[in-house]
């Protein structure tokens, strides 16, 4: 060959992985390297891996050769031979990819340069191979259809490769070559997997198989009657192509699943199984052999775990009966490498003996989570092996998991408790009898490691406990259901518990939050499963921990209330069960128990609550938090057994939490569940003569705003809404309505003032900081606003005649509105903004009767924003507007002429809006909006506001025919000119021929005539005018409208 081209692709190789090359040039090698590889390259690599891994050079050309002056050096250009690539040999012979890395090298001068062109030369192969494993996985199956020798000769040249690498002494000399042999072995194995004929659809893989197979039992001097037709790999080679070959199986794109087991689970399979088990068999025996025997059984195991991972043949009945002609099977050698025997081998280092139980127990875990021989006689029989096996003397999963402790072995502690929990979840009917010998030993092993510190043990058990609620609890053995769960209710308390002399995460060096997180998340289910098994014990062992809150440490107390807060809503539906059993007149255990449980949390809570809010904050911080998240989960339980001042006292309480920086958000989740549940009765209590709520709701509405956290304040405000609502006086409604509105209003003038003033400030930093702090509680009051809107559509709004219950509040609130609509700097305010549209959103969905007199300014503010922002709440807004209908009880502004009124009701409706307001304002901003709605759809919005723009389009299509029938047929018309005109005034309009965008205006204009019923389709319409344009479909997609 003449081998520029390779050469060249050599050298791109090297200045992409080269250190020294440049941003520039790395990036245009590792293009140029991608183009080529997508192309038909399959003969040009097949000589880059001839010269990657032997030592023939490349012939001599113009482009570079090694100066004379050289020739006596190590890079002189050896005679024809393979030698093992990577490492020079002793007479000073190098391979061709290194003497282009040498011509190249820019580092000449630097020491140690033969040591340095070798790694350059070990990176550039090492990016080819890598390369090359992705073209097989793309392109191989269609090169071995079409054109099978140059496939075969890739086969070929993959397994020279390989057979150059040498012994397993000489790959153990550097991971450079361990590098280079697990990238060759995923691409002879990527090949192999992808190599089938209509003889045999796993020629390939076979192949591979028996002569991993001779490999092996060479490696082992055992003679087998395939290792004079087999390809000699070192053991070492050999075994990481078994592992590599479920994992390229699997890569297959074009196999579905079936088609991947049926490719794993040919007879292959139980090659595999037999040099699995002779593998096992040969380097276990003699209780150790060194690094290199040790190395080979790690691979071993490696290479087993994946396959039972990926083939569904590798069943744990399997593993019990492949002997391979021998005394012991595959499961009985994992046993012994899980158990106390693995103590008697002496393992070269610490690292490998580690490696050996991580893969032991994942192989043998992916063999019990293989249920294919689920109910059978030899699974059974496996599964009393292993439980026995957990037993002394040999103490499966227990001498190894004391090992890994006393070790610090955190991965292997890791992989042993997946192990115990899997056996324990698959086998959870036969477990939880405890007829079999080990299964109690079991249970106490996974209430061991439920307690262990290491997040990733102690997570995996979880699933056990939760498969063992599903076993009714009479055919469970006794000691499996409340003595258990009592020991499993202490044993997650100390594991939820923070640790001990805990500051702050930011501190805390020994875990990480996220994980403490996720522990508590994944425990509530299990102990929600313990307090059904326990019921008011649960509780009762839980609050005389708290109870002691002055003499019990405070991480404690704290996950005690943790794991109350955890069962509350099923605590509080026990309850209310009783309490139902009890007026009907029933006797029963849960009446009893409900009974005791309400008792008993009543008592907690008066306790709690004695000292204040800040005498359990000089406790700690989180127990404050603990306690407003716990009187928050039974909020239920104390509206219906507790009066109204102990509500408010309650309520009281909470608001003296949010303070508490620790508790702030905890208090304000409750505040808002606590009044929401005693709403009825808060309301009952505000109807009797003299009383008066309000005060104590502002007040808990201030103690929110200060907190400056818009999720407490706007938790809050739902609250006090829900209670208002609630009152039967209209009058009283709007009076508690002002007054937790309020302060709302005076802290909104206040950051209006602060976003003014510091507007003025021209270049000042502390001034652009001020107004973001401004802008930011702004949009929070703001939330409140929503809410307190939101949650007073009442279905009781007072006696005939009386104004709404929003009266007051929106007389208070417009001129703040107004005002913040008015500034420049709140408009361009994203947050400020979307807030301000969405207390008008509620008020428009709420009252919009209410809003009639404010309206044609208010939609002037809406097409002003949405002009200078683009905000896509202002066009929701507008949406809701044109397409509001509303009922008799109040006046619609839109679409009135569609609405059946009374007579004093349309005399009010014309008198609030007149006949043109919306005519009016179409004329003046339509066209805008127009424009605005198809140029996003042509490319100038995200896809997923597509539907809100087509909305809005089509309400003012709609509102146009409505109101002038033949507007639709006339091209002349008003909507006809501005559709046109806005596709006309689109810059990316070049797939929107005029003959289209006409048939585009017919086919919207047919669809608006039919009315609301068409929306959907005209939506569709116009979203795939949108991928027209952007020439993601075609006109052919209009076909369909037109045929309708």
């Amino acid at each position: 060959m003449d081998g520029t081209l390779e050469r060249q692709v050599v050298e791109a190789a090297l200045a992409t992985t080269r250190p020294t090359s440049s941003p520039a040039e790395r990036s245009a090698a590792s293009a140029s390297l991608e183009q080529w590889t997508s192309g038909a390259c399959w003969e040009a690599y097949t000589n880059i891996i001839r010269m990657c891994f032997s030592s023939t050079s490349l012939q001599q050309s113009n482009h570079s050769s090694v100066p004379s002056s050289t020739a006596s050096t190590p890079l002189a250009t050896p005679s024809h031979s393979r030698q093992s690539s990577g490492v020079s040999s002793s007479s000073g012979t190098s391979g061709a990819v290194e003497q282009i890395a040498y011509a190249t090298s820019p580092s000449k001068h630097l020491p140690n340069l033969e040591l340095q062109i070798q790694r350059e030369a070990n990176g550039a192969k090492l990016l080819l191979v890598t390369l090359l494993c992705g073209k097989i996985r793309r392109e191989f199956i269609t090169l071995f259809r079409e054109q099978a020798v140059l496939a075969r000769s890739v086969y070929d040249e993959l397994v020279a490769a390989l057979l150059s690498l040498g012994s397993v002494e000489q790959v153990q000399q550097g991971q450079d070559s361990k590098a280079l042999m697990g990238a060759l072995c995923s691409d002879l194995a990527a090949v192999a997997v992808r190599i089938s004929t209509e003889q045999s659809m796993n020629e390939g893989i076979m192949s591979i198989t028996l002569s991993c197979k001779a490999s092996v039992a060479a490696s082992l001097g055992i003679a087998t009657e395939t290792t004079a037709n087999a390809t000699p790999f070192s053991p070492t080679v050999a075994l990481r192509l078994l592992a590599e070959l479920p994992v390229e199986a699997q890569s297959r794109k074009d196999l579905t699943n079936v088609g991947i087991d049926a490719l794993l689970q040919m007879p292959h399979s139980d090659v595999t199984l037999g040099t699995m088990q002779m593998a096992l068999s040969g380097y276990i025996a003699g209780g150790g052999g060194g690094e290199q025997q040790d190395g080979l059984l790690c691979l071993t195991l490696g290479a087993l775990a994946k396959w039972a991972e990926a083939c569904k043949k590798f069943t744990l009945s399997r593993l019990l009966e492949t002997t391979n002609g021998s005394s012991t099977s595959i499961l009985s050698q994992l046993v012994a490498l899980l158990s106390s025997q693995s103590q008697q081998r002496q393992w070269a280092s610490a690292q490998t003996a580690e490696d050996a139980i991580i893969k032991a127990s994942k192989a043998l875990n992916a063999s019990i989570e293989n249920t294919a021989d689920f109910g059978t006689q030899s699974r059974r029989t496996a599964i009393s092996s292993l439980l026995v096996s957990i037993t002394s003397p040999t103490e499966l999963l227990v001498a190894p998991l004391k090992t890994a402790e006393s070790q610090q072995w955190e991965d292997a502690l890791v992989a042993l408790s997946s192990l115990a929990s899997t056996l324990a979840r698959e086998e959870i009917d036969e477990i939880a009898t405890c007829r079999l010998p080990g299964c109690s030993d079991l249970i106490a092993l996974l209430l061991q490691l439920q307690a262990h510190p290491i997040h990733g043990v102690a997570t995996p058990v979880l699933e056990v406990w939760l498969a063992l609620q599903d076993i009714p609890t009479s055919e469970r053995h006794p000691s499996l259901a409340a003595p258990l769960y009592q020991q499993l209710t202490e044993c997650i308390l100390n594991r939820v518990a923070y640790p001990s002399k805990f500051v702050s995460w930011e501190e805390e060096l020994d875990l990480e939050s996220s994980d403490f997180e996720e522990m508590r998340r994944l425990c509530t289910d299990v102990l929600v499963g313990a307090y059904f098994l326990l019921r008011s014990a649960y509780l009762e062992t839980l609050a005389n921990l708290v109870m002691a809150i002055d003499s019990t440490d405070w991480e404690t107390v704290e996950a005690a209330l943790f794991c109350m807060s955890a069962v509350g809503r099923e605590a509080c539906a026990r309850v209310k069960s009783a309490n139902n059993a009890t007026r009907s007149g029933r006797d029963s255990p849960v009446a009893a128990d409900g009974e005791a449980t309400s008792m008993g949390l009543t008592q907690v809570v008066g306790a709690i609550c004695a000292g204040g809010a800040a005498n359990i904050s000089r406790r700690h911080p989180l127990v404050l938090s603990g306690v407003a998240a716990f009187l928050g989960s039974y909020s239920l339980i104390w509206a219906s057994s507790s009066p109204p001042q102990t509500m408010m006292e309650i309520v009281a309480y909470l608001s003296g939490a949010l303070s508490v920086s620790a508790a702030t958000e905890a208090a304000g989740k409750s505040i808002r569940l606590v009044l929401i549940a005693s709403a009825g009765k808060l309301a009952k209590a505000a109807a009797s003569p003299g009383a008066d709520i309000s005060a104590a709701l502002t007040q808990t509405m201030e103690a929110a705003l200060s907190t400056n956290n818009a999720n407490v304040m706007a938790n809050v405000a739902e609250g006090c809404a829900r209670v208002a609502v609630q009152l039967r006086d209209t009058a009283k409604t709007r009076t508690v309505l002002s007054a937790v509105a309020a302060p709302v209003l005076l802290r909104s003038r206040a950051a209006l003032k602060a976003i003014v003033s510091s507007s003025t400030v021209q270049g000042s930093g502390q001034a652009a900081s001020q107004v973001d702090a401004a802008s930011q509680a702004l949009a929070s009051y703001l939330g409140v606003l929503r809410e307190l809107v939101r949650f007073c559509d009442s279905p009781s709004r007072g006696r005939t005649g009386e104004s709404h219950v929003l009266t007051h509040l929106l007389e208070s609130a417009w001129p703040v509105l107004s005002d913040i609509a008015a500034q420049p700097s709140c408009r361009l305010n994203t947050a400020v903004l979307s807030g301000l549209l969405e207390v008008h959103s509620q008020l428009l969905s709420v009252v919009p009767s209410l809003i009639g007199p404010y309206f044609k300014d208010l939609m002037n503010f809406v097409v002003q924003a949405y002009e200078e922002s683009h905000c896509p709440a202002a066009l929701s807004y507008i949406s809701a507007a044109v397409e509001t209908f509303d009922n008799e009880e109040s006046i619609g502004l839109i679409g009135w002429k569609h609405i059946h009124l009374k007579e004093a009701n349309m005399a009010r409706l014309l008198q609030a809006a007149g006949p043109a307001t919306i005519d009016n304002l179409l004329a003046q901003h339509g066209e805008t909006i127009t424009k605005a709605c198809l140029g996003a759809l042509a490319g100038g919005a995200p896809q997923i506001l597509w539907p809100a723009y087509s909305e809005c389009l089509f309400s003012i299509m709609l509102h146009i025919i409505s109101s002038s029938p033949g507007a639709a047929d006339d091209p002349n018309s008003i909507l006809c000119t501005w559709l046109r005109a806005a596709m006309n005034d689109n810059s990316s309009t070049a797939n929107i021929t005029p003959e289209v965008g006409t048939s585009v205006i017919r086919i919207l204009c047919e669809l608006t005539k039919e009315g609301t019923k068409s929306k959907a389709k005209a939506k569709l319409a116009l979203m795939d005018y949108g991928r027209i344009v952007k020439g993601e479909a075609t006109t052919d997609a209009l076909l369909a409208y037109s045929i309708a």
